[in-house]
């Protein structure tokens, strides 16, 4: 009992050494504007974390806060990337923001992250976020299939070729992961090592960590538990790489998607397609790739049949809309999946889940007491080592999105019955009940058979004669 309550003496208030805010949330839900009034109120700068947002040009298809709304606070990270440059990896994008976070500290100023890009967040929020990108940085994915023809081989068979020198791994993902799948066997070919080598190394390390925490706590009973905070999380034993706060503006999906919707309708208004003309004559005159970098940005994929037809059909042009409209919603739903299950989950994991706010940003009548407010009364007592308060007493959306998770074992399981991979036991559990795994192990009844159709009456009278 004794060491399950040390393990939360990290909640006791102390005045972070090395602060960070870090603002979350899908696309259109007010990110920027936060960030920006923080920033006036705390003497903060602010870090770009949006992977698309480093590109220069491209405001409209991009949706870089314009220049007047930055209210003279410096942003970094923003419109620095030429667009033929190599799309930048995790890892450097890491490496950069770490440099650039140092930067603003030394000046006095408080470093504020911002941005879209989620996996971008997460690299820099954690130590050991990034071990998917180990030993491969250096290399573009044409040289590393160069080197290893294997990685451009088809998906299947990367995956059996996965099975064989990291089985373990090969079950996590589902088969059709690509991406993942690859990097997986990438870390193999590159480092030597097994990936789940690799992931199991860290939870163990993760594991040690409270361990220390909790027996430097019991060992000394007479020093300030501020003193077991400090090593905790903001000294070397942390697996965060900051003392961080972080904000996750939130909108309800009734609301959200009529918004995103209104802004699309806002950038054609503003340009969006004029933009993406100039952007794909640019691409084509330097023969750029255009299967990753800018040229992946929602917007421009999907009105380039519009484009390349002459802008001459009104039918592609609304049909281009359209799907720049639907793209939009999707991608704010993967973005809220990546929040409720892989920031959350992470952060409970590293004994922190305290530290994640809501603030609903539903209704933006509201948005000053609901949103700003609340994060400048937080945010003055992180800063001054005050109590914070239960992140699900914010509001009633708060204490429904917010949760402590628990580990999900993850094993791709496929449903031979329904053609479907479910990824773990709690899918698996949900699918085996489902009607439609039912109904699909329901015998079909050949009725043809049990009850054939009685034979014609032709050549009746011979038979009874």
């Amino acid at each position: 009992m004794l060491r399950r309550e040390l393990r939360w003496l990290h909640m006791a208030p102390v005045r972070p050494m090395n602060p960070l805010i870090a603002v979350v949330g899908t696309t259109g839900t007010g990110k920027s504007q936060l960030a920006v009034s923080l920033a006036e109120r705390f003497n903060g700068e602010i870090i770009n974390g949006d992977a698309l947002q480093i590109y220069k040009g491209l405001p409209i298809t991009t949706n870089k806060i314009p220049i007047e709304e930055r209210k003279g606070i410096p942003h970094h990270l923003l419109g620095c990337v030429e667009l033929d440059e190599e799309p930048w990896t995790v890892r450097k994008f890491r490496d950069r923001a770490s440099k650039t976070i140092g930067e603003i500290r030394s000046r006095g100023k408080l470093p504020i992250l911002v941005g879209g890009t989620h996996y971008y967040t997460q690299s820099l929020l954690f130590k050991d976020a990034i071990v998917e990108q180990q030993g491969v940085d250096h290399l573009t994915e044409e040289e590393q299939g160069q080197k290893w023809p294997i990685l451009d081989a088809s998906t299947e068979e990367l995956l059996e070729e996965l099975r064989k020198v990291d089985p373990m791994m090969a079950r996590y993902w589902h088969p059709t992961d690509r991406r993942k799948i690859r990097r997986s066997l990438e870390i193999w070919l590159t480092t030597g090592r097994r990936a789940s080598e690799i992931y199991d190394h860290q939870q163990r390390q993760l594991r040690n960590v409270r361990d220390i925490d909790i027996d430097r706590a019991t060992e000394e009973p007479t020093k300030s538990s501020d003193n077991v905070h400090e090593r905790s999380v903001t000294g070397q034993y942390s697996p965060l790489s900051y003392d961080t706060l972080i904000f996750w503006t939130h909108v309800k999906k009734y609301m959200l998607n009529p918004r995103l919707s209104k802004r699309v309708d806002g950038m054609v208004s503003d340009g969006l397609l004029e933009e993406v003309q100039s952007t794909y004559s640019l691409l084509q005159e330097k023969c750029m790739n255009q299967s990753a970098g800018i040229s992946i940005a929602i917007g421009f994929k999907e009105l380039l049949p519009y484009i390349i037809d002459g802008n001459n059909s009104e039918s592609l042009k609304q049909e281009g809309i359209e799907r720049v409209k639907i793209a939009t919603r999707q991608y704010a739903k993967q973005q809220g999946r990546w929040i409720r299950l892989r920031l959350q989950q992470a952060l409970s994991a590293a004994d922190v889940s305290h530290r994640l706010f809501l603030l609903d940003a539903t209704d933006l009548s509201r948005w000053s007491q609901n949103v700003e407010e609340k994060a400048m009364e937080i945010t003055t007592a992180f800063l001054g080592g005050g109590a914070l308060p239960d992140p699900k007493s914010l509001s009633a959306t708060a204490k429904e999105m917010l949760f402590t998770t628990e580990k999900i074992t993850r094993a791709a399981r496929h449903c031979d019955v329904c053609g479907k991979t479910l990824m773990n036991h709690e899918q698996w559990a949900l699918h085996v009940q489902s009607k439609g795994h039912k109904k699909a192990l329901t015998p079909k009844v050949d009725w043809q058979a049990l009850y054939p159709r009685s034979r014609p009456n032709v050549g009746r009278g011979e038979d009874e004669k």
